[in-house]
């Protein structure tokens, strides 16, 4: 059975090798398993460490953290439902990024909220670590990106410069502990961003659709991280990059944890296919959008805590 592709970027984001087959990637199948990306294994560690102390703690713990606000903090099991669907059987702890903006009138934005982190020591700093490593390489992959696209390699650089990136750590119970009210761990769904970053245990239950319309197993690989296109990157290269349905059937019999970093631009980003490549496909899948706007709108459409009226 294929798996996705995978790519060394220890050569770096300059490397002529590395463009072309990470570009080559993201043309066919929009998922890559990246190796040679640099993160310390130690880093990666202390935040499942951390994430399976949190998820251990009381329930109390948790929901002392949660801000349906914003869905900052935690979000408690099968909150993900769209319309007539079944939600997914999961948990999660969603930070922010560290380094807020300074502009009132973002700040005020819920992608901008800060993150109440919980009382489980060394729990902020383990999972902050991690961010900002995972942030690090996925700048480096979008440099490798613009390369791939012919533009100037600082292109996401400037397009994040106040960027509402988010990182998440999950929990997924078993199956068979959530059959009666969950189908997935995660239902099938492209992803909002330019791209994402995930780190995974060793337990599976992530596939992606590959181009041959068959489910491919993304295989865990301990000295890799998945890296995933999303609608945003796909939208503002003209449909030339793949942005692929996937989902998580945590079938191991065990808990299952995993770390998404979701990449995305600044907020007030218009996302049009004309500044990247240079043309703009007819459909109004590819007509110019402000890039916040858009990803909070369909957050609203399929999560309870984000469509849920707030109070005043």
């Amino acid at each position: 059975m294929p798996n996705v592709p995978s790519v060394d970027f220890s050569a770096g984001a300059a490397d002529p090798a590395t463009i072309a087959a990470l570009g080559a990637t993201f043309e066919s199948c929009g998922f890559v398993s990246l190796r040679g990306h640099g993160v310390p294994p130690a880093v990666i560690a202390d935040a499942f460490a951390a994430a399976e102390e949190f998820f251990a703690a009381p329930e109390a713990v948790k929901r002392a953290v949660q801000n349906r606000a914003n869905n900052r903090g935690y979000v408690p099991m099968f909150d993900s439902a769209r319309p007539g669907e079944k939600p997914s059987g999961q948990e999660a702890f969603s930070m922010g990024h560290p380094d807020r903006p300074e502009e009132p009138e973002l700040r005020a934005l819920p992608f901008h909220a800060e993150t109440p982190f919980p009382a489980v020591p060394g729990f902020e700093a383990r999972l902050t670590t991690c961010y900002r490593a995972m942030f690090a390489v996925g700048q480096a992959v979008l440099q490798a990106v613009a390369r791939h696209l012919e533009v100037d390699p600082g292109f996401f650089d400037e397009a994040a410069a106040k960027t509402y990136s988010n990182m998440r750590v999950v929990h997924y119970p078993p199956a068979e502990a959530v059959v009666e009210t969950s189908d997935y761990g995660v239902v099938p769904h492209v992803d909002e961003g330019l791209i994402t970053l995930l780190v995974q245990d060793m337990n599976g239950g992530l596939s992606v659709l590959g181009p041959d319309g068959a489910w491919w197993p993304v295989v865990p690989d301990p000295e890799a991280i998945v890296i995933n296109v999303g609608k945003l990157l796909h939208r503002w290269t003209g449909g030339r990059y793949a942005a692929a349905l996937h989902q998580v059937v945590n079938r191991s019999g065990r808990e299952r944890y995993s770390m998404p970093l979701f990449v995305h631009p600044s907020y007030h980003t218009v996302v049009d296919p004309m500044t990247l490549v240079g043309h703009r496909p007819a459909g109004e899948g590819f007509a110019p959008i402000v890039a916040g706007e858009r990803v909070l709108a369909n957050f609203k459409a399929r999560s309870k805590s984000w469509a849920e009226p707030q109070p005043a």
